[in-house]
This record gives C-alpha cells, sequence and structure tokens, in this order.
C-alpha cells in the first residue's frame, strides 16, 4: 500500500495503518474525515462526500460546549473569516494539570477559526443543508483549557494545533526525500495540488490523508500524546460517536484532524458514551467574532492549518466555480498569474526599488510554470510561485538585503481580510462601544493592515479625542494602535513636537482583549475607569511615604484617556500624598510632571482646573523642607543625589519662568541657594553633592571665582584623599562641566593635586576620573587637554598634542595591541631603557 499515485511519491505503509484505511468509509454506517485544517483540498473533498453520503448526522472537532453557537456559522450574514471565542476563568484555589496551586483568579482564551476554505465551515454548512444533525465533539473548551500545565496558554491560542505534523520526523524524512523545503510544501504536492477531479474521489483522497496523518503519528509515544491531552481528547470524541451511533439510525460522518482519526476509529466501539458537560469551578463564555486572515496565517505563528490564506482562498475560489478546464492545471495557473499581476502592481504602487516590470511577471509565470512540470505538479503551487518571484522580481543577491521585500510579500500572499457577523452574536456593550470609536477615529474594522494615523493635539479638537482613544485602548493593551511619535507627556520627553503619529490597525485579538475586559464595564471610558481606580487603590495601600510621583502619573493618564471627569478626586489625591511625601525625588518628580501638564494644557484639556496651579505652588516648599537631607548619603547614593539637585534646580528655573504668566505668584530661590552654601561649604557632607552645589552656585551668580577657588583649595589640598577629591570633580562635571575650561584655578588645582598621588592611586581612581571627562563633548576635551599641555611647558608642536578624531575604537584596539607588541620585543631583546621616558 502506498501514499501517492506515482513513483515519485509511493512510500510503503505499516500494516496497521494500511489495515485502519480499509474501515474508513462505510462499516457501520460511519465515515471517518480526515482533515488538515483550512485545506482547501480538503474542504473540496468534503463537499463531494456529504453530497453523496447524505448523513443524518456530521460530527465535528470542537468543542462540545460551544455547539450553542452553530446557529450562528449557519447564518448567510456570517462572512468570513470569523472565530468562535472561548474564555474561561478559573476561581482562586483551582490547580493546574501538574496539581500545581494556582492563587487568584487566571483566564485563558481561545479561538475556533474559520474560512470559506475550512473543512469544517463546509461540515456545518453543508451538513445542516442536507438536513443532518450536526454537532461539535471534542472535550469542552472549560475543561480542555486547563488540561496543559505549561503555563503559556494565558495567551489566547488556537485550538486546531497542527504542531505534530510540523515536527513529525517521518514528515520531514519525507520532505527532504522529495526536494521539499518542509511540511507545508510536501502537503501542497501531495494533496492541494490535485485537479477537481481527483478531489472528487473522496475516497482515495481521504485514504491518502489517512495515511500521511498516521503514519506522522508514529513518531508519538502514548505518554506523550496523553500529556499534552491528545489521547484525553481522542477518548472523549470517540465517546460521543459511540452515543451518537446508538441513537442515530443512518450514516454518520465524523470530520476530525487526520491525526486524531486513526485513534478514534480505534476506540469508538468499545467507548463509554458521553454527553457534553464540564467542571463547574470556573466561569467560560464563548462569543462568534470577527477572524483575519493576518490571524489565520501559519507564517504569523498561528499553530494550525495552511500559511498564506489569501492565496489560498484564491484557489478555493477557482475549485468553488466548478468549470471544467481543457487544461486541467488553469486553476492553479489562473491563481499564480493573478498573484503575480497583483503583487508587481503593488510593488510599483509602493514606490519599491525593486518594482517588478511587466518582463518580470511574464518571466516570473513561465518560470512557476516550469517549476512546476519539473517537480510534478498539477499547476503552479505556493512554492512554485514564491520560487518564481524571488528568481524573477528580486534583482542582485538574496541576502539581509532582500528581508523588506519577503515579509511584503508574505504579507501579501496572507491577505488582510476580516470577515463580518451577524448582530444576533450578541458581542459584549464594551465590543460594540470600542468598534463605534474605532470607526470615529477612522480605523477601518474590514482590514487588518496597520495604517499611519497622523494627530495634530494642539490645533484640532477632533485629533484630540482620537489621540485620546487610541491612548485608553493602549492603556487597556488591546493591541489596536501603538504611538510612534510624537510627545510623551508621561515619559516627559519629546514635548516639542506638536503631532502625535500612531501605527493602528483593528484585528480579531483587539476584540479578544475587549471581551476579556467586558465584565469591567459597558465602555470604553468605563473599563478605564475601573483600571484607574485600582490603580488609585492599590496607591492609596502601598501608604504616601514615596508616592507623590506615581499619583502625578495617574493625573496624567486620566488626562490621556480622556477621564477628565475624575480630575477633581485625582488632584485631591495627589494633594494629600504630596503632604505626606517623604522622598525628594518623588516630590521633584511630581513638580516636573505638573510642570508637563501646565505647559500642555491645550492638548491635554486640563484649561480649566485651577487646582493644577495650586499644587505646582506648593511643590517648591515641599522639596525644600526635604533638601537638606540631600547631602548625607553614603557613597552608593551619590549619583542619585546629584541627579536629585540637578533636577530640582531645572524644576526652579521652570517655575521661575511662569511668574510672568497671570496669576502665577514667583517662588522664592534664596532658601535654596541658602542649602546650595551649607552643602558646598560643609565637609561632612557628601562629596558629589558638595561638588555640584558649588558648581551651581557660581551658575547662578551665587558664588564669584574667589568664592569658587576656596571650595576647590578646601577639597584639593593636602591631607585630602584622592577617592573624596574624584567625587568632589564628579559632581562638579555632573552639574557644570564647561568649568573645567572656564575656570583655571579649577584645572589648576585639579592637576596640581594630582601630581601627589602615586602610580598606585592614579591607576585605583582613575576609571571614575575618566567617567567625569566624560561629560565633555570631544572637542571640549582637546581645548582641555591643550590646556594641560600647557601646565606642563608642551606646545602645539609636540606629539601628545596631535589628535585624530577620525580614528575608530577598532583602530585604537589595533594600535594598542600593536604598542604591546613592540614592547614585549624591546623587553626581550634587552632594550628595557629604551621604554624609560627622557627626563
Amino acid at each position: 500500500m502506498a501514499v501517492g499515485d506515482d513513483a515519485t511519491t509511493a512510500v510503503a505503509l505499516p500494516e496497521t495503518v494500511a489495515e485502519a484505511r480499509a474501515h474508513l468509509f462505510g462499516e457501520h454506517e460511519l465515515y471517518f474525515v480526515p482533515i488538515r485544517h483550512h485545506s482547501p483540498a480538503c474542504a473540496f473533498a468534503l463537499r463531494h462526500l456529504l453530497r453523496e453520503v447524505r448523513p443524518a448526522a456530521v460530527l465535528v472537532e470542537g468543542p462540545d460546549d460551544l455547539e450553542h453557537l452553530l446557529p450562528l456559522l449557519r447564518d448567510e450574514r456570517t462572512r468570513t473569516p470569523v472565530a468562535l471565542l472561548c474564555q474561561t476563568t478559573r476561581k482562586a484555589g483551582g490547580s493546574d494539570a501538574s496539581g500545581e496551586e494556582k492563587p487568584g483568579q487566571e483566564v485563558r482564551s481561545s479561538f475556533f477559526p474559520f474560512c470559506d476554505y475550512s473543512p469544517e465551515w463546509i461540515a456545518v454548512r453543508e451538513g445542516a443543508a442536507l438536513g443532518a444533525q450536526v454537532a461539535l465533539i471534542d472535550l469542552p473548551w472549560r475543561s480542555k483549557a486547563w488540561l496543559r500545565g505549561d503555563g503559556d496558554d494565558e495567551a489566547a491560542r488556537s485550538q486546531m494545533e497542527e504542531r505534530h505534523l510540523a515536527h513529525s520526523r517521518y514528515l520531514g524524512a519525507m520532505a527532504a526525500r522529495l526536494g521539499c523545503v518542509d511540511h507545508n510544501e510536501l502537503w501542497d504536492r501531495l494533496f492541494e495540488l490535485r485537479d477537481a477531479d481527483l478531489l472528487k474521489d473522496w475516497r482515495s483522497f481521504f485514504g491518502d490523508v489517512f495515511a500521511w496523518c498516521a503514519m506522522a503519528r508514529l513518531d508519538y509515544e502514548p505518554e506523550v500524546l496523553e500529556a499534552e491531552a491528545s489521547l484525553p481528547r481522542e477518548r472523549h470524541m470517540a465517546g460521543h460517536l459511540r452515543r451518537w451511533r446508538q441513537s442515530v439510525q443512518g450514516p454518520i460522518v465524523v470530520v476530525t484532524g487526520g491525526f486524531h482519526t486513526s485513534e478514534i476509529l480505534a476506540r469508538w466501539a468499545q467507548a463509554e458514551p458521553v454527553t457534553p458537560g464540564g467542571n463547574g469551578n470556573e466561569e467560560t463564555g464563548a462569543w462568534l467574532i470577527r477572524y483575519s486572515f493576518e490571524r489565520l496565517d501559519a507564517l504569523n505563528g498561528y499553530a494550525a492549518g495552511m500559511p498564506s490564506p489569501d492565496y489560498y482562498q484564491r484557489v478555493w475560489e477557482q475549485f468553488e466555480r466548478e468549470v471544467p478546464h481543457p487544461d486541467p492545471n488553469s486553476p492553479f495557473a489562473s491563481v499564480a498569474i493573478d498573484c503575480l499581476t497583483r503583487f508587481a502592481q503593488a510593488t510599483r504602487a509602493g514606490d519599491q526599488v525593486d518594482a517588478a516590470s511587466t518582463a518580470s511577471v511574464q518571466a516570473a509565470a513561465v518560470q512557476a510554470q516550469r517549476l512546476a512540470v519539473l517537480r510534478g505538479h498539477a499547476g503552479p503551487g505556493r512554492q512554485d510561485l514564491l520560487d518564481a518571484i524571488r528568481s524573477c522580481f528580486i534583482k542582485g543577491a538574496a541576502d539581509e538585503g532582500t528581508r523588506g521585500f519577503n515579509a511584503e510579500l508574505r504579507r501579501f500572499l496572507g491577505g488582510t481580510r476580516i470577515g463580518d457577523v451577524p448582530p444576533s452574536a450578541g458581542s459584549p456593550p464594551l465590543l460594540e462601544d470600542a468598534r463605534r470609536l474605532a470607526r470615529a477615529a477612522g480605523v477601518r474594522l474590514d482590514d487588518s493592515t496597520p495604517r499611519q494615523v497622523r494627530l495634530d493635539l494642539y490645533r484640532k479638537p477632533r485629533h484630540r479625542e482620537r489621540s485620546r482613544y487610541f491612548h485608553a485602548m493602549a492603556y487597556l493593551d488591546a493591541g489596536l494602535a501603538k504611538c510612534t511619535s510624537g510627545p510623551d507627556f508621561l515619559g516627559n520627553s519629546r514635548l516639542n513636537l506638536l503631532l502625535e503619529e500612531w501605527q493602528a490597525a483593528w484585528s480579531p485579538l483587539v476584540e479578544a482583549r475587549l471581551i476579556e475586559l467586558a465584565a469591567d464595564g459597558a465602555s470604553v471610558e468605563a473599563v478605564c475607569l475601573a483600571k484607574l481606580r485600582r490603580e488609585e487603590a492599590a496607591l492609596a495601600q502601598e501608604g504616601r511615604g514615596r508616592s507623590a510621583g506615581a499619583a502625578v502619573m495617574l493625573l496624567l493618564r486620566a488626562c490621556l484617556i480622556g477621564l477628565h471627569a475624575r480630575l477633581p478626586q485625582l488632584f485631591a489625591m495627589l494633594a494629600a500624598h504630596l503632604d505626606e511625601d517623604a522622598s525628594l525625588a518623588s516630590v521633584v518628580n511630581c513638580g516636573h510632571r505638573l510642570m508637563t501638564l501646565w505647559r500642555s494644557r491645550e492638548p491635554l484639556g486640563v484649561q480649566q482646573h485651577p487646582q493644577l496651579l495650586a499644587l505646582l505652588e506648593r511643590c517648591w516648599p515641599a522639596a525644600l523642607f526635604l533638601l537638606p537631607d540631600l547631602g548625607h548619603g553614603d557613597e552608593s547614593a551619590e549619583e542619585g543625589a546629584v541627579r536629585q539637585l540637578l533636577s530640582l534646580r531645572e524644576l526652579a528655573r521652570l517655575l521661575a519662568g511662569l511668574a510672568s504668566e497671570d496669576g502665577v505668584a514667583a517662588i522664592e530661590q534664596t532658601p535654596f541657594w541658602a542649602q546650595l552654601d551649607r552643602f558646598a561649604s560643609d565637609i561632612a557632607i557628601s562629596p558629589a553633592v558638595s561638588g555640584a552645589a558649588a558648581a551651581l552656585l557660581y551658575l547662578d551668580g551665587q558664588w564669584d571665582e574667589r568664592s569658587f577657588e576656596l571650595a576647590l583649595r578646601q577639597r584639593f589640598a593636602p591631607g585630602a584623599t584622592p577617592r573624596d577629591a574624584v567625587r568632589y570633580l564628579g559632581g562638579v562635571t555632573a552639574a557644570a562641566p564647561e568649568l573645567l575650561l572656564r575656570l583655571p584655578e579649577l584645572l589648576r588645582s585639579l592637576d596640581d593635586f594630582l601630581t601627589t598621588w602615586d602610580e598606585a592611586s592614579f591607576i585605583a581612581h582613575l576609571p571614575d576620573l575618566r567617567q567625569s571627562l566624560t561629560r565633555l563633548r570631544p572637542q571640549e576635551s582637546a581645548q582641555l587637554a591643550e590646556r594641560v599641555a600647557e601646565l606642563h611647558g608642551l606646545g602645539q608642536g609636540d606629539a601628545l598634542l596631535t589628535f585624530h578624531h577620525d580614528v575608530s575604537e577598532a583602530d585604537l584596539r589595533e594600535g594598542s595591541a600593536l604598542q604591546e607588541q613592540l614592547r614585549q620585543a624591546l623587553l626581550r631583546s634587552g632594550l628595557a631603557a629604551w621604554l624609560q621616558e627622557p627626563a
């Protein structure tokens, strides 16, 4: 017995598989139909089987607790791709398959997708049209969701996984033997590329599919299949079949993934009859939702079915016509030519460098046809088409530079089609509200292609509304849109930008996430408010010791997502946190965020909130109250303390700039300068904080050069430790690195102090010394080197002052290695004296 019709594909089958194949059709009026999910060939052959057998019942692999949704699949207004979305929430105290306790609640989601050429879709629609009873027979989703304990099920996944076929050693060996790229090309060659007349011979076709899948199953031990839930599912499906056979007269067609067919065939006669049911310790919801080709594409990570759904949709449409062709490969050739023409047009429309010409299209069409003949295909298949496009459309080597082309080709063959469901599908109110707002924001609900959206936040109120919707969906992790450019109000950066840019696309994952959130509210605003209030409660539980910075982030978030009705409560909450916050970093951060909010009042919609100005004015005295403790931290906290000091000084500068606006009082900076003076003058203060304070006092005009020089002498005087001196220099350069060039006394004091170090001290503190000087720009570093050289009597003509700014890091490493080799050679030759510097 063999799979295939000719010598190139014939493969001997074990007797057990050959014997099982003989029992697929007709015994006990049962017809076992092994399929590959989303296969046009399987769907076409199944349609002819159903019309010939005219069954009394059609049993389909699918969760039996979703049977109530089958009428929606039969509704004429349902347009594929669509999917049954299942979500299960397990209550606290549950455990996974390994017995490990899972506290709290878990939510697991899964899709059961359909497209026009899904055999399951044909089974449901065609079976009902023929008057058959249609039922789902797999394990209930609410039970199956918790069978696997691998911890990765919290992400929405497919219930039609075919990973067994992808990882089969048998199929891999067969693909290698026939010169196929992978199991997908192997499947195409053996099954999809049969002409319509051969597919109508469904006995032969499904017999071959059964053999293909049964051979793949031989790679797996029973223990593996039990652990990953294949055997429990197959026992359940066999039990369903036993019950149906006992209660229904007439033919029964059983449509399951080919990997499961052999086990169900072997078990059903001895199986215990089962009825639909499940575990009551969890809550289950299920909906018919719109799905997309992008999500369906196996190349995008989908674990079941065929890649390139738009390509196979066009193959299916050719089969649907059922018009006799004089040339049996013409359906495949027609699809290939159509794809080549449309892809070439897409490359031209996209202004690609390698835009395809008409001559390239003609050459690719000829090559695809010749490849099909060479490979023994009935016509140009998907892989023939891919090879022809890459050969004729790409100019030059197919290397890293063609990644964009290949990605575009994959997207093109995958398609962007999104299905539709009837109003009776009963979407949660949250989903309907999100769709309404998406349409108002200009997002297409019938296409999953990401599109660029540019919003003028300052001049167009309508654009601000759209921005708030995108921010709200991002806040809910809905996956609708991603901000790619524009002001970052939360991160306090890029505030000079006036336009905001987003990449937005509606997808089934968006709908799945919204359904998951539906219990929190009936609108996007309500769900956002519920999440914000949970964050407020969590912040309240943490206490108010270091919370002003976190509280102001909630305030900013509310403005971004349009929850302006909540602002009075948030302002009051922030005021309470600000009064009790004991962290200078948190208070200063709060001041900067409020400053951002004040400067961006128009786009953030807070023009009418006088509390904002009042809070701004309270930040300054709150920060001054906490400032004295900044100078008493240990060395590990110095860098953060200096950053806080500089940030506070910047906040003072911003607040002082507000005094020119009506109704804004000028801040009093004298207490700030007085505290800086104490930091700079007290030898017990952290050296880095002291250095930064001295630099700021000089920059603000509170100290003259004489005062600064006295502080420098104190820190660089004989008896000062090298470590403290380097820390002091780090504080100075963090605040104002240019002072090394502006104040000769600073450079001279540092140079004099360095000459007192021995070699060990210099090497020990060199990394920190270099770190302090990295704050200088390259040109400033060159000027500093010249000043140091002048202090030591060196001039412009000396080699030490020859700079090569175009030398790369690799050049420097190579030069250092060469210098070391030279030094070693001199030492070996007894010329160590040559290495001594001249007196």
